[in-house]
């Protein structure tokens, strides 16, 4: 009997090496408290609304989440994550209310690169942030493209309006943005290949109807990472459904950015070229004139603290201008503690305002300060 029972262990204990298996949760809780002065429209005049308040996703989106892995030998290996936003200041679900709405997906890792199936993060925006030395996620980097809205929607809401007004006012970046998580999309990422390292995707949209063609997302990267250099590259393509107008708008985005680690800086730039096609402005449909959008930033470690400031504009023919400048102290209480602290501050010129009021305002300008000082903890 005790041998019977000792086989069995045996077998057991070989089973689980040959399929070791492991789920990991983590997260990141952040929020901050500041003031926010922005403009609202009244009619065709331009008024100032400032507010102090407590939010929730000063430095990153906060989340939890859970990454499962089971190795399947011959160096493959199933994965999955699950990851749900949330916000600190109020306890609700972000991305919409979705269960999981970071992320969702399954896939196989193997020496030939990883697939995954489900909601995942575009290529695209594997790279978008690569030039930001502020973080890319922050909300006094200027060229902080998350605290716009959903690009899919703002494309369909331009079928009545040559800019959304989510795009230009009362928010901290001056880049148009674009849709970070695709449904209904399948990834892949390659191994690392001497530094060079490739991402693609393609979202099938899943929304055809019987006159109505999906709306398809195509998705890619390309970076080089090689000690403290970094160059990367990426694209994206996102359409929507039809308009009542007949127009079918897509958003296209074109990134390449740049960053060198010396030390005691590091610096990044970045170029963005993001243009609206098949858009209806009154009664004629066309493509909007495309926005060039650059950013240069900088970090300064010292010690337990790391100084950044940043500068981002767009502009272009039909949409006009938008600037900003960012600047942000972060220090490190422990390896998974952080207090920050920072200002922003956007302004939308001439035609950015003016198509957001859809006439000539009172004001050429319209302006967005954000200040505030607050607390990220991961686990």
């Amino acid at each position: 009997m005790k041998k019977s029972l000792i086989a069995l262990a045996v077998l057991a204990a070989s089973g689980a090496a040959m399929a070791q298996s492991s789920v990991t949760l983590y997260g990141l809780v952040d929020a901050d408290v500041g003031r926010f002065k922005t403009n609202v429209a009244v009619g065709k005049t331009i008024q100032n609304m400032s507010q102090s308040r407590v939010e929730s996703d000063g430095l990153n989106g906060s989340r939890w989440g859970m990454r499962m892995r089971e190795d399947l030998g011959g160096g493959m290996a199933a994965v999955a994550n699950l990851e749900s936003g949330f916000k600190t200041d109020t306890g609700t679900s972000a991305q919409g209310g979705l269960l999981f709405g970071r992320r969702a997906n399954v896939g196989l890792v193997s020496g030939f690169g990883t697939v995954t199936l489900g909601r995942n993060s575009s290529s695209y925006t594997d790279v978008a942030s690569d030039h930001a030395m502020m973080g890319g996620a922050s909300i006094f980097d200027p060229s902080n493209t998350n605290n716009g809205n959903s690009a899919t929607v703002a494309v369909s809401a331009l079928g009545g309006n040559v800019a959304d007004a989510a795009k230009f006012l009362g928010r901290n970046t001056s880049w148009i943005g674009f849709s970070e998580r695709i449904d209904n999309s399948v990834k892949y990422v390659s191994p690392n290949f001497n530094g060079f390292s490739v991402g693609v995707l393609y979202g099938f949209g899943e929304n055809k109807t019987a006159s109505n063609d999906a709306s398809k997302t195509v998705s890619a990267s390309l970076k080089y990472a090689n000690g403290p250099l970094l160059v990367s590259g990426g694209y994206q393509s996102e359409g929507s459904l039809l308009t009542a107008t007949g127009a079918k708008p897509v958003l296209e985005n074109a990134i390449l950015s740049v960053a060198y680690d010396f030390g005691v800086a590091k610096v990044g730039a970045g170029f963005n070229r993001a243009k609206y096609k098949d858009i209806t402005v009154g009664s004629v449909t066309r493509d909007i004139a495309a926005q060039n959008e650059w950013n240069l930033s900088v970090a300064v470690p010292l010690g337990a603290t790391t100084l950044s400031a940043g500068y981002a504009q767009s502009k272009g023919d039909d949409l006009g201008k938008s600037s900003g400048f960012g600047i942000q102290a972060l220090y490190s209480l422990s390896k998974r503690t952080t207090l920050y602290a920072g200002g922003v501050s956007t302004k939308a010129y001439d035609k950015a305002v003016a198509a957001f009021l859809a006439a000539s305002p009172t004001s050429s300008i319209g302006r967005t300060t954000t200040y505030a000082a607050g607390i990220r903890h991961t686990f």
